[in-house]
C-alpha cells in the first residue's frame, strides 16, 4: 500500500539562509516553485527520489520554540553522508549549529551528528560504519 516518502516539509523562517543551507552548502538540486495563493512551495531534490519542500508563508506566523527532548513532536529527519568529518568540517567553517557528534554508535551501526539548519529543524547525519 505505501511506496515512499514523498516529501518531507519545513516551514522557514529565513528563505536566504534556507536556500543556501540546502542548495549551497549540501548541494541539493532546486527543483520547482508553486505559488499557492497565501504562500510559496520550494522542492529541492532529496537522495532516494524524496523531496524537500520549503514552505514560506505570507502572513506572519509564530515560532514554536521547543527542545530535541519534547514528546509529542516530530523531531529530525536524517540523510546518509559517505564522510561525516568532512561534512563536520564544512558545518564548522560555515558556522553551522552542531548540537552532538559527531560520534560512533555501535548499537545502531553508525557514526552520527546532529545539526540544527537555519530554520531551527534538527538534522541527524550518518555514516554507515
Amino acid at each position: 500500500m505505501l511506496k515512499a516518502i514523498d516529501h518531507i516539509t519545513v516551514n522557514m523562517t529565513d528563505k536566504e539562509k534556507s536556500f543556501w543551507f540546502y542548495g549551497g552548502l549540501l548541494g541539493l538540486t532546486k527543483l520547482n516553485d508553486i505559488d499557492m495563493g497565501d504562500h510559496f512551495l520550494y522542492y529541492f531534490e532529496l537522495p532516494g527520489g524524496c523531496r524537500l519542500e520549503l514552505i514560506e508563508y505570507e502572513s506572519e506566523n509564530p515560532v514554536r520554540p521547543g527542545s530535541h527532548t519534547d514528546r509529542g513532536v516530530y523531531r529530525h529527519f536524517a540523510l546518509e553522508t559517505d564522510d561525516i568529518d568532512g561534512l563536520r568540517s564544512i558545518f564548522a567553517r560555515h558556522g553551522v549549529k552542531i548540537l552532538e557528534g559527531p560520534e560512533p554508535s555501535g548499537r545502531l551501526g553508525v557514526k552520527f551528528m546532529l545539526v540544527e539548519e537555519p530554520n531551527g529543524v534538527e538534522i541527524e547525519f550518518v555514516e554507515k560504519l
